[in-house]
Parts: C-alpha cells; sequence; structure tokens
C-alpha cells in the first residue's frame, strides 16, 4: 500500500509533504534511494534555473550601467586582429565601490599580472579584468566559491572594430547566452553536491540518534531521510537570494539557520517513527491480550459446556435408577 502511495506522489506532492507531513518520512525512507536522488536532482534543476535567471538579469543591468561609466571615461580603445588596444597599452583600474560595476582592470601590455589583478576583482561582487586577448568576468555569486567567466576574442568571429563598436558589442545577446550557461552549471553542479553532502552529515546524525533510541534503521534510509529534510532549507535559501538581489538585505547567520532546520527535521522525523514504533509495538500487545483473552474465555466456555453436560447426565442415571428402584418394587 505504501509503495503505491509512493508512486502517486509527484515532485510538487513529495516537496509539500516533506516540509508539512513528518508521517511521510516513514514512507520516504522505505522507497529506493534513485527515487531520493531523481527528486534532489529535479529540486537542485529548478532551483538553479530560477538563481540563473536572477544573476543574469541583474548582471545584464550592471553591463548597462558599465557600458555608460566606459564611455565617459575611456578615451582611444580599439579591436584589430583579435587583440585588444587601450590608452597605448598602459595599465588602467576604475574602482568606484557606489558604481553598478565597482572594479574594472584594463591592461593590454603582452605581461599582465593577472592573478593580481584576479585577486583584486575578488573583493567586490562584479568586475571585469579586459585583457589584449581576452576579458575575464567576475560575478560573486550567493552561497558558492568567487567564479570567473572568460571570454577569449580567438574564439568568435570578431572584425576590427572602434571605440563605439566595442561598447555596442559589450552588450551581446551572445555574452548573456554564453554566461547564462556558464552560471547555470556551476549553480547546478556546486549545489547537487552540496545537498548530497549535507545529507551525508544529516545521515550520520540520524544514526546517532537511532541509537540513542535503540531504533535500528540503515544508512541508506537516514540518507534518504536527510535529502527530503533539506527541502525547506533550500526554498528559503532561493528565497533568501531573491531578497538579497533585490534588496540588498544580508542576514548574518543563515548559513546557521539553513544548518539548524535540517537537523530539526531529521529529528523530528525520527522521532515521529520512534513514536509510531512504540504505538505500534502497543498495538500488538494489546491485539495480543485481546486474542489471550478470548482464548481464555473459549476455554471457560467449554468447561461450561462440559459441567453442563455432566450434570445432564448425571440426571438422566438417576432418573434410570428411579424407574429402575419402581419397577423391582412393583
Amino acid at each position: 500500500m505504501e509503495e503505491t502511495n509512493n508512486r502517486k506522489m509527484n515532485f510538487f506532492v513529495r516537496v509539500y509533504k516533506s516540509i508539512t507531513n513528518f508521517d511521510t518520512y516513514t514512507q520516504f525512507m522505505t522507497e529506493p534511494i534513485s527515487k531520493a536522488i531523481k527528486y534532489l536532482a529535479i529540486l537542485v534543476l529548478i532551483f538553479s534555473i530560477i538563481v540563473t535567471a536572477i544573476y543574469i538579469g541583474s548582471f545584464k543591468s550592471k553591463i548597462s550601467e558599465g557600458i555608460k561609466y566606459l564611455d565617459k571615461n575611456i578615451e582611444n580603445i580599439n579591436f584589430n586582429n583579435k587583440t585588444f588596444s587601450y590608452n597605448n597599452n598602459q595599465y588602467s583600474i576604475y574602482n568606484e565601490e557606489q558604481n553598478i560595476v565597482p572594479i574594472i582592470i584594463v591592461d593590454t601590455s603582452e605581461t599582465p599580472n593577472i592573478e593580481e589583478y584576479e585577486s583584486k576583482v575578488k573583493l567586490y561582487n562584479y568586475g571585469f579584468i579586459l585583457l589584449r586577448d581576452k576579458i575575464e568576468i567576475f560575478i560573486s555569486t550567493q552561497g558558492t566559491e568567487n567564479q570567473f567567466t572568460t571570454i577569449e576574442y580567438s574564439n568568435y568571429d570578431i572584425g576590427d572594430m572602434s571605440k563605439e563598436d566595442i561598447l555596442a558589442g559589450l552588450d551581446n545577446i551572445a555574452i548573456y547566452t554564453y554566461l547564462s550557461i556558464a552560471v547555470f552549471i556551476v549553480e547546478f553542479i556546486q549545489y547537487f553536491i552540496y545537498i548530497l553532502l549535507n545529507a551525508v552529515v544529516l545521515a550520520i546524525m540520524g544514526q546517532i540518534l537511532g541509537i540513542i533510541l535503540r531504533l535500528k534503521m540503515r544508512f541508506s534510509q537516514t540518507y534518504k531521510m536527510g535529502i527530503y529534510a533539506l527541502t525547506l532549507p533550500t526554498l528559503l535559501e532561493l528565497i533568501y537570494i531573491i531578497i538579497n538581489n533585490i534588496t540588498g538585505l544580508v542576514i548574518q547567520y543563515f548559513s546557521w539557520m539553513y544548518t539548524t532546520i535540517s537537523y530539526i527535521y531529521i529529528c523530528v522525523a525520527i522521532l515521529m517513527i520512534k513514536t509510531d514504533f512504540i504505538n505500534m509495538n502497543k498495538e500488538l500487545i494489546r491485539i495480543k491480550m485481546e486474542e489471550q483473552e478470548e482464548k481464555q474465555q473459549e476455554i471457560l466456555d467449554e468447561k461450561e459446556e462440559t459441567k453442563d453436560e455432566d450434570t445432564e447426565n448425571k440426571e438422566e442415571d438417576s432418573d434410570k435408577e428411579n424407574d429402575l428402584k419402581e419397577q423391582t418394587d412393583g
């Protein structure tokens, strides 16, 4: 019956029940681990698509502001033979924290110090490093390591361009397309692995709690429960990313809240299983006692019937003796 109910649960039903119904965790722990992994993959897929859309939308608006800034502050700039040239190959840095793109580093010399430039850009949420043969775009994504996206000029069929052409090219749809794919892949892989590892920690915690409660559970069972226990924290993180992107609100201890909620869910789920187990044992004991009482009653009834039969037999024997005596006397 449980297997049938599990088959009827689609992804969204599973999301709802994993958040609102702890009794469902008993069903989750009995189904194949492949279903839990499939559920996780769909959850992370939706998470990654939404987060990518948020970051790319924000990045596009920042690119537009950056183009306006470059137009006002750059004098000599051109692109010839797939080589970028800027102000006679001089090193320049535009660093204004109040700008949409707070840092832009330009070095079109043949020996740029890329590691130093990257370390400087990592101090901000967004930044560009413009080199003679490529562009490095930096986006600091929430909850992940700092990521650079590299666009090499040689990979594209780019002709000679003037300053106006270059600024127009920075707002090209192809850039956003490739960047969207890169951000989506990074977000999906990193968050998928992140939840898998968190589920391992929750599974170990579930095993320890099971030992304390004298409840025997396999590691695979607590691991599946751990995956579902991370549903609400994942949705809360998605909401936090949206709010942070719109308002800039930062919750200092959000990662602690994420962890605490998942711990609470796995603990409550296991306690519910233990309670169900105790109630089931009580029910079995009650049924067994009722069966014993029924057997005792049957035995008593049989004894009573036997007693009644013996009494009737005695009365019949007495009547026969009386009849025989009367015949003898007569």
